[in-house]
């Protein structure tokens, strides 16, 4: 019960992490080229990832995508991403299986966490009866930041600048977050003070009852 109460108190006082959730951009490619989806994110971070689906329909047409992961401007099989060939449908059995497990009409790159920031070229190979053409395109990716940025030079400060009741609210949430810790240290510190309190009761009735049984026992002889 003492390991236990431990237990309950380390993970009330462990700090929380805050970790990237890893978003996804759709790179949608069309007949007239490539088009971009949405991202939840405000930029394309480390450890996002790329998604190329294939959506168009015309007939004999296929697409193969390849990203320059090295950045060093041409594609190298070792080094680089290469998707498979990607076409607009894949045929289907009656289970819902792929009739040919090498179809595919998309394709994923998932960017390192400590990737290289910069810019990623990749490149569209677009097969049309026999006739290629290749599109050239670029994802920019950004660090990814987790801690909250501090004034930095240039910020402006006094009259002239935004109203104060920003940094105002921010302290005061500040205050907030600190007195809720507090707060959980006290309730966790009580808990364990509580459950060792437990304890000590329980092994102290188990003790009165060892000794009144053994009184019994003495008396009955």
């Amino acid at each position: 019960m003492l390991l236990a109460g431990l237990l309950v108190l380390a993970s009330i006082l462990a700090p929380a992490s805050l970790a990237h959730t890893q978003q996804t951009l759709t790179v949608i490619l069309t007949d007239e080229g490539v088009v971009a989806g949405n991202i939840t994110d405000p930029a394309f971070v480390q450890g996002n990832i790329a998604w190329f689906r294939m959506e168009d329909s015309t007939d004999n047409t296929s697409m193969v995508v390849r990203v320059d992961v090295d950045m060093d401007g041409v594609f190298n099989a070792s080094n680089d991403f290469e998707s498979p060939t990607l076409t607009n449908t894949c045929e289907l059995d009656e289970n819902g299986s792929l009739v040919n497990e090498t179809c595919a009409v998309s394709s994923k790159y998932a960017f390192d966490l400590n990737t290289t920031v910069g810019t990623y070229q990749f490149w569209v190979h677009r097969m049309h009866n026999g006739t290629e053409t290749i599109w050239n395109h670029s994802i920019m990716v950004h660090k990814d930041v987790h801690e909250e940025d501090g004034p930095s030079p240039g910020d402006c400060f006094g009259i002239g600048c935004e109203s104060d009741e920003g940094q105002a609210g921010s302290a005061t949430g500040t205050a907030s977050a600190n007195t809720d810790q507090s707060m959980v240290i006290v309730l966790g510190v009580v808990s364990l003070i509580g459950m060792l309190a437990l304890t000590m009761s329980i092994r102290q009735e188990r003790m009165e009852a060892e000794a009144q049984t053994e009184k019994t026992y003495l008396e009955a002889e």
